[in-house]
């Protein structure tokens, strides 16, 4: 697997926009974490659940990403 990152709109009837220059891609299946503006003081990826965390940074390269 391999990633790319995007800003992009989620319009108003929940389609999310994925750029031209990336149209390879285009009906193909991906795996989506959408990170959103948080109005609060706490921030989006330390209110995700441990387990969330173990299938995004799974291994010794992400380790640096661990002590969050």
């Amino acid at each position: 697997m391999f990633a790319i990152e995007i800003e992009t709109t989620i319009d108003n009837v929940g389609n999310v926009h994925v750029p031209e220059h990336y149209r390879q891609f285009y009906g193909k299946t991906a795996r989506l974490l959408l990170l959103l503006p948080d109005e609060s003081e706490t921030s989006t990826i330390s209110r995700l659940s441990e387990p969330a965390l173990e299938k995004i940074w799974n291994n010794a390269d992400d380790a640096a990403y661990d002590q969050l």
